[in-house]
């Protein structure tokens, strides 16, 4: 993620020390020497001076950055910055208001703004630091008490304190559904805990990488082996091949294909020859071909209860009655289904920007393949017709796509940002081409009359789809 902080002092050097690894940092400042300061605390890009000029700040890139600081000892410089921040959008504006008499100008402005005391830079930190929620130092600066919580995406779900070894750090409380849990060494660490932590102050920058880092795992918090159910050798070629590439751009493990035949006949083999095809295509994917009495949805339902399945893998429906027929089943399972169209490699991952449960989960598995891949990411904010949704609609999407960048940027990813007023359907269906679309599915029930944004792209898109269920949902 990318940042620029206008002033380079003492509070700039500060926030310097504590920001993560995640963050590519640009300091405007005038004085070349204060430049020259910041720089030794951590690498920059230096960008000589006014951060009250439109020019100096678009030489910074004030276009492209995910958040922006104005720290200098001069409010005028500050509160023009920061407007020219918020006229390029900017999510996320933090300030320093040098005289603290000025705090009611940042506040009209609608600009978080603090005074300049020793806990600038810290407090800057929690306004800039999704992941991270609160922070204090004691035993006279030596140590430091940190609260963070636990995404979906942390190495740490799942893991009990004991296994983590963390020397020179104490995990005080967990608070996990409103319960207040004093842990010990056979403590789980669980999605949604808020985790406070004590350690030596110059362990400080480890603990904040440990604590809000993230793993690519989809789909093994589902399963970790793909279901395809076919019922000719064609399907060979589309189905289980788009499966094989599936496999191979995740965590999954292997592919599991149903057929019609019995072990050994002449069809059995046929199908199964048809797949040893694919061992040149996709080396080191394992495809397990089983024969079954039927295919079909009902098989692939009795593989979700009999295997270890993260994701099921079906043809394109043509009709709204067979999306809904089918997200019910994903529903049901609770297992992620893939509309597949015979793509078996993605020219990269779109991600459609919502605020919900399922759109935050759609976001998240989105990151996970991108950041297992290496394919381009590419977030994407619908604003519905201002008639309809409003002039806030407008700031909705920007939150979203703002929160769906800090995700990505905690597995090292840039997200390509498209911010598109119209019908949802038709943006995403537009934007797709080439591209695996993961939309998430909503805990209500589809139907053929209601399908809901994901049915409508199921049956629209010319693109492979990956409907994700909320789990817990059925």
């Amino acid at each position: 993620m990318k940042m620029i902080i206008v002033g380079a002092g003492g509070i700039t050097r500060d926030l310097l020390r504590r920001l993560g690894d995640r963050w590519e940092v640009t300091v405007v400042d005038v004085d070349p020497d204060r430049l020259d300061l910041a720089d030794k605390v951590r690498p920059i890009e230096r960008i000589l001076g006014d951060g009250s000029s439109r020019v100096v700040l678009d030489r910074a890139g004030l276009s492209e950055v995910d958040a922006f600081v104005a720290a200098s000892n001069d409010d005028e410089v500050n509160l023009e910055a920061c407007r020219l921040a918020l006229e390029a959008e900017v999510y996320r504006i933090a300030a320093i208001a040098a005289d603290p008499e000025r705090l009611p100008d940042y506040r009209a402005l609608g600009v978080a703004a603090i005074s300049p005391d020793r806990l600038g830079a810290r407090r800057l930190e929690i306004n800039l630091e999704d992941r991270r929620v609160s922070s204090a130092a004691f035993a006279d600066g030596r140590a430091e008490a940190a609260e963070f919580r636990i995404e979906a995406d942390s190495p740490l779900v799942g893991r009990a304190l004991q296994d983590l070894h963390l020397e020179s750090w104490l995990v005080a409380v967990v608070l996990r559904n409103g319960e207040l849990i004093v842990p010990h060494g056979g403590t789980v660490l669980r999605e949604g805990d808020l985790v406070t932590v004590v350690g030596a102050a110059t362990d400080y920058p480890e603990m904040v990488a440990t604590f809000t880092g993230g793993v690519a795992r989809f789909p093994l918090d589902y399963g970790k082996h793909v279901g395809v159910a076919i019922g000719s050798l064609r399907d060979v070629d589309v189905l289980v091949s788009e499966a094989a590439g599936f496999v191979h751009a995740t965590a999954a493990e292997s592919v599991i294909v149903l057929h019609i035949g019995g072990s050994g006949d002449d069809r059995s083999r046929e199908i199964e020859d048809r797949i040893a095809t694919l061992d040149e295509q996709w080396p080191g994917v394992e495809i397990q071909a089983r024969p079954v009495d039927r295919t079909g949805l009902d098989a692939l339902v009795e593989l979700c209860r009999t295997d270890s399945v993260g994701t099921l893998v079906v043809p394109r429906v043509h009709g709204r009655l067979g999306a809904a027929k089918v997200l019910r089943m994903a529903q049901e399972t609770r297992t992620p289904v893939l509309f597949a169209q015979g793509i078996d490699r993605y020219q990269g991952i779109l991600v459609p920007a919502r605020e919900t449960d399922a759109g935050r989960r759609a976001g998240r598995v989105g990151i996970d393949i991108a950041a297992h891949s290496g394919l381009p990411l590419i977030g994407v904010g619908v604003v519905p017709p201002v008639f309809i949704a409003g002039e806030e609609a407008f700031d909705d999407a920007r939150h979203a796509i703002a929160r769906l960048r800090e995700d990505a940027a905690v597995h090292g990813l840039s997200i390509k940002r498209r911010i598109r007023q119209g019908n949802p359907v038709q943006v995403i269906t537009e934007l797709a081409p080439g591209h695996l679309v993961v939309l998430g599915i909503g805990p209500r029930r589809p139907t053929a009359l209601a399908p809901g944004i994901t049915g409508h792209v199921v049956v629209r898109a010319e693109t492979s789809v990956l409907a994700v269920p909320v789990r817990g949902s059925a």
